[in-house]
């Protein structure tokens, strides 16, 4: 079977007129004004790609990949808390990789620097959507713990924006090639006639967690923002497929969505050995992730207290549910008969008891 398209590789010219950022969510689906917009981002990838070359154990003071990832982790953990958008978060990990791709720095200033990418990554969003402000640079300092002042995350904040030249324009992220991906595959489908949606727009939701889980981990780090969201817009298709095969055979037509793959990868000029090396890192990635979730959860959940909370605490660890037993029979001795105490020990013994009674390190959500 054949499949035709209607624009070939070299067919969409490149026009910079009223095409402005090239955020999916401004560009309509006629196919003309989506490849304007696929050659908008990328006359723009490479600016914004980060190429980090860091050690698997610490170096002479370096920041290894450990704490890379760590970062991110504490970033998705303040997305969560504050149920930012996820715009917010991958804006803050790009600016993360593209600030240590061109800075040098100490692991002590990490966690500054990680809550200063995503104060940044708030003011962006809120400038662009013209909305106010949610969270204040206080509450990102408290809650993160990062042991760092409002005032030293407002300075950090100040030399990222300078480093990175971001008073020019917002950056361009692997979000926004997964949305623009996302809607040229859906044109195509739809142009290839098939009687079942593909990539419909509920479906966004689960691209954008896969991107979440991608970008938080160092292994796709150095991948093309293209080469990464046309693989895991292809993963999504080949879930959808596998749904639509247990149902009633799927169509040839819907073959061709492969072909149109091929398509986007001579426009966006990808290497076949590049590609295949995101696709591989992505799975191995998301399998690490799958293996994680299903584990069971082992950590023990702990408060952090402060000494003087602890001090007007009651532990009750040791306290029983367990009543005395009422002897009726005792009743026609003594009418007043002696209670017994209950198996509960009294509080003011509890030199033994595991609580904490010093600071210990409070527990992040998962991924």
């Amino acid at each position: 079977m054949r499949c035709r398209f209607t624009l070939n590789s070299h067919s969409p010219t490149m026009s910079r007129a009223g095409a402005g950022h090239p955020d999916e969510t401004g560009v309509r689906d006629d196919p003309t004004m989506l490849y304007v917009a696929l050659n908008d981002l990328l006359q723009m990838e490479a600016k914004f790609r980060p190429r980090l070359a860091l050690p698997k154990d610490e170096q002479s003071g370096e920041v290894t990949i450990g704490a890379r990832d760590g970062a991110a982790h504490v970033l998705k953990c303040l997305k969560v808390w504050y149920d930012l958008p996820a715009d917010v978060l991958i804006s803050a990990i790009s600016l993360f990789d593209r600030f240590l791709t061109k800075m040098k720095v100490r692991p002590c200033h990490i966690p500054c620097i990680t809550v200063s990418c995503m104060n940044i990554a708030i003011d962006e969003y809120a400038e662009v959507n013209k909305q106010a402000r949610k969270v204040s640079v206080e509450e990102l300092v408290s809650v993160s713990q990062s042991a760092c002042t409002a005032g030293d995350v407002s300075r950090m904040s100040r030399v990222i924006t300078d480093k990175l030249a971001l008073l020019h324009g917002s950056a361009v992220t692997a979000l926004h090639w997964l949305r623009l991906l996302r809607r040229l595959v859906a044109s195509a489908a739809q142009e290839f006639g098939l009687t079942r949606p593909i990539l419909a727009p509920s479906s966004e939701e689960n691209l954008i967690k896969l991107l979440e889980i991608a970008i938080c981990d160092a292994g796709c780090v150095n991948a093309r923002t293209s080469e990464l969201a046309l693989v895991i817009v292809y993963h999504q298709i080949e879930q959808e497929l596998l749904e639509w095969s247990r149902e009633s055979p799927v169509p040839d037509e819907a073959y061709c969505l492969y072909e149109f793959a091929a398509h986007l990868q001579a426009h966006c000029n990808m290497n076949d050995a590049s590609l295949l090396t995101t696709r591989n890192r992505f799975r191995t990635v998301l399998a690490s992730y799958e293996t994680r979730a299903a584990a069971p959860q082992r950590q023990r959940l702990v408060w952090r207290l402060s000494e003087r909370t602890f001090k007007v605490l009651r532990p009750t660890d040791r306290l029983t549910s367990l009543l005395p037993t009422i002897e009726e029979q005792n009743f026609a001795v003594d009418a007043t008969p002696t209670r017994k105490r209950s198996g509960s020990e009294s509080s003011e013994s509890e030199e033994t008891s595991d609580w904490p009674r010093s600071p210990v390190l409070p527990v992040y959500c998962g991924n």
